[in-house]
């Protein structure tokens, strides 16, 4: 099943869109989707904050008083990647939800078209994003995680203290190497020592002598290992 929340302040925008989206499930053969429906940004958050998860998000650019592109930029820093799909009467405000990755801009009133081309890119994202999770045994039980939401791991004992790139973190009972091939297997990781396993999309500086990541923590790179992760930071760069 498909989760879609769609924000906007316009409850005949909501209904039109909504339609929309009922009749391209349909031509997905049923395709389930489940479409949650907000009338402003605080109601978005509010059910973000009480731990709802979304598959794909349909923003107004202009909810009341708010910005789209504000409500987007808190969907990210919250850690969260689905895919964001920007409703306006514009492009005025384009190069601000970029930032934040957006998928699609429709322009109002919809094309259906282009409507359910933009919900094609959307689950294709959708599936890209499934395929990287991962399912981890911590301390609070068994976890799902996106491995792309893992900044880095440090072994302490015989524990991997897991630092998550929303600030969160997990701490799981499994060796370097167990944790290693887990994330191997999505790719984008490389195992620095004996201790740290980083992720290289969160790389953002590397010296001879140690690795910035972007939360600004500073892992130092074992003596003749540079060149090694160089090359592999630049394949993955050149991959993505």
């Amino acid at each position: 099943m498909i989760r879609i929340a769609l924000c906007d302040d316009e409850q005949n925008i909501l209904d039109e869109v909504s339609q929309y989206i009922n009749k391209y499930a349909e031509k997905k053969n049923n395709q389930v989707i489940e479409i949650v429906s907000f009338d402003s940004a605080k109601a978005l958050r509010n059910a973000l904050d009480d731990e709802k998860s979304f598959d794909v998000f349909i923003l107004d650019i202009y909810i009341g008083k708010e910005m789209g592109t504000a409500l987007a930029k808190n969907i990210r820093k919250r850690g969260i990647e689905s895919p964001i799909i920007f409703l306006t009467t514009s492009l005025e405000h384009a190069p601000q939800g970029y930032e934040t990755g957006t998928l699609r801009y429709l322009i109002k009133p919809l094309d259906p078209k282009k409507f359910y081309e933009a919900m094609d890119a959307a689950l294709l994202q959708v599936e890209k994003i499934v395929e990287r999770l991962i399912r981890l045994k911590t301390e609070n039980g068994i976890e799902s995680i996106n491995a792309n939401h893992i900044m880095y791991s440090e072994a302490h004992d015989h524990y991997q203290h897991i630092t998550l790139n929303n600030g969160g973190s997990l701490k799981v009972r499994m060796t370097v190497s167990e944790l290693y091939s887990t994330l191997a297997k999505n790719g984008g990781f490389v195992r620095l020592g004996s201790a740290y396993i980083i992720n290289l999309r969160n790389i953002k500086n590397l010296s001879s002598s140690e690795v910035l990541l972007y939360n600004n923590t500073t892992i130092p790179i074992p003596r003749g290992k540079y060149a090694e992760l160089k090359k592999a930071f630049w394949d993955y760069q050149c991959e993505g």
